[in-house]
């Protein structure tokens, strides 16, 4: 992550410094990356041609509420292949989380986002990824030749050797982010495991408590229930850690975590939000894909309001993660409270073409489900308009 952050940053400096008085960003020369999150969302979109089949299978799929629809299909006398496909589909992409929060459920545990992407490429029929990648490899091929007209000799290779730089661990970066996510699908069934053994011993009570444990007290949990002492002063400790997380969701977090952070002299943090006047209407973020859209915002603060997001509108989510690139197929525009160049909706909004604003802060609590607001991927800004 951090070798893919300093080659975007050295590809962006450079470009800013050789060719001051064009509007040159990394972003635009950094789609068409191959990458898994892209490849889920073309096997998904296999699955809704294969719903597009049967009228009765489109009509199980668009009526159907997201957390019911895997039980409707699976029951249904002409799902089979529709099924087959969903556990394959499963099987690659499932580990997937919609958050980097351990306690979260994986895409596999809770697949109702998962239905609500799939709904929206049944319903929009002329919906097709390849439309998408055609857009941007269009716009990429486009600025490259600019910038080769412009640039000569020695400046062309350094261009084109920081741009290989940036492309190859923008890739990286990617895969990481894909493959790291199956420590959860890993970790969670054994934590689960323990935990409901805790449970029976009555050293814990609820079906999460084990999440809000450390190591050592996990340990010290795990001698009582081999010896079979009674013990109940977790029980306290817990709720309390429970009711402390919730409080601290109503809490706005820091940009960036202070230097005094890390053990390691002359490390410090890149910024992951801008701090913006809560009074103003225009917010300031990080700019990460290029253009300009003004539309109505599709404010979706979760796996749980997946079905908020309509076609034709901007996203507006606090993170996104390679389980919501599924959303951004039907977005127009892309705005998140947290994140910069290198976080995982600026890459995926890229791919897709569309203007991204990142890191404004607070825009899931400033912009209401619906309002029509104004992004510059090029800018950084984002603009509420006061509907009337």
């Amino acid at each position: 992550f951090g070798v893919a952050k300093s080659t975007d940053d050295q590809l962006n400096t450079f470009l800013k410094l050789t060719l001051p008085d064009h509007n040159f960003t990394s972003g635009q020369f950094l789609s068409g990356i191959d990458s898994k999150s892209m490849q889920a969302n073309g096997d998904l979109f296999e699955i809704a041609k294969l719903v597009r089949k049967s009228d009765e299978l489109k009509y199980l799929v668009l009526t159907v509420p997201a957390p019911f629809l895997m039980a409707a299909l699976q029951k249904h006398k002409d799902a089979g292949e529709v099924n087959k496909a969903l556990d394959s589909y499963l099987r690659l992409y499932g580990h997937q989380g919609y958050s980097l929060d351990f306690i979260e459920p994986t895409q596999k545990e809770d697949p109702s986002g998962l239905f609500a992407s799939l709904k929206a490429m049944v319903r929009d029929k002329n919906y097709h990824p390849d439309n998408q990648k055609t857009k941007t490899a269009k716009i990429r091929k486009e600025k490259f030749e600019e910038v080769s007209e412009l640039l000569s000799g020695l400046e062309y290779w350094q261009f084109r050797f920081r741009l290989w730089l940036s492309r190859k661990f923008n890739y990286i970066r990617e895969e990481v982010a894909f493959y790291f996510g199956y420590t959860w699908s890993i970790l969670r069934p054994m934590a689960f495991e323990l935990n409901q053994r805790l449970v029976d011993a009555g050293i814990l009570t609820g079906n999460h408590d084990i999440f809000f444990l450390k190591s050592d007290e996990i340990e010290e949990c795990i001698a009582a229930l081999e010896s079979g002492k009674p013990m109940e002063k977790y029980l306290s400790i817990v709720a309390e850690r429970i009711n402390h997380r919730e409080a601290c969701k109503r809490h706005h977090p820091p940009g960036t975590l202070p230097s005094y952070a890390s053990k390691v002299d002359g490390i410090s943090f890149k910024e992951t939000q801008r701090k913006n006047d809560e009074n103003s209407n225009e917010m300031l973020g990080f700019p990460v894909s290029s253009g300009v859209i003004t539309a109505k915002a599709s404010v979706v603060t979760g796996p749980s309001e997946f079905d908020k997001m309509e076609p034709g509108t901007i996203l507006v989510s606090p993170l996104t993660t390679p389980a919501w690139t599924q959303l951004f197929a039907h977005a127009v525009g892309l705005v998140t409270d947290i994140g910069s160049i290198l976080a995982h909706g600026s890459i995926v909004a890229r791919e897709y073409g569309i203007p991204a604003v990142l890191g404004v802060g607070n825009g899931t609590v400033r912009i209401k489900h619906g309002q029509t607001i104004t992004i510059d991927g090029d800018a950084g800004t984002v603009i509420i308009h006061e509907d009337e």
